[in-house]
């Protein structure tokens, strides 16, 4: 399996859309084999998806993305978790060890985060 991050210095990119770096693990059963990052160049979003493809990623974490954007690596076979926030490594972590992100990492102002406040009033 290869897990992708939109990352920014150690923490998740804000927003996938005009994310410059991607860190991308590839896992053999519990164990990463590989890690290693690469750029995204200042593209449209349809070239920055087939480059993402071309990395053959079967899941991708990032902060916001457009909706667009993100149907368009859906389509593509990409699994996408948005809306998380925080340190990269403490949600690679999670994600690896089958916590659900949304509870610890999810990003602030978000569409379920202010469901979830509604249901607390």
């Amino acid at each position: 399996m290869r897990i992708a991050i939109s990352i920014w210095e150690d923490k998740i990119s804000p927003l996938l859309d005009t994310a410059s770096k991607l860190l991308i693990i590839e896992n053999e059963g519990q164990e990463d084999s590989s890690r290693y990052e690469v750029h995204l160049l200042k593209q449209d979003i349809s070239k920055k998806c087939r480059f993402i493809q071309s990395f053959n990623i079967d899941v991708l974490i990032c902060g916001a993305v457009s909706r667009q954007f993100s149907e368009m690596l859906k389509a593509s076979g990409i699994e996408v978790i948005s809306g998380i926030s925080g340190p990269a490594r403490d949600v690679l972590e999670a994600y690896q060890q089958g916590k659900p992100l949304h509870l610890e990492f999810f990003m602030p102002g978000s569409q379920t985060d202010r469901l979830d406040q509604g249901k607390q009033l």
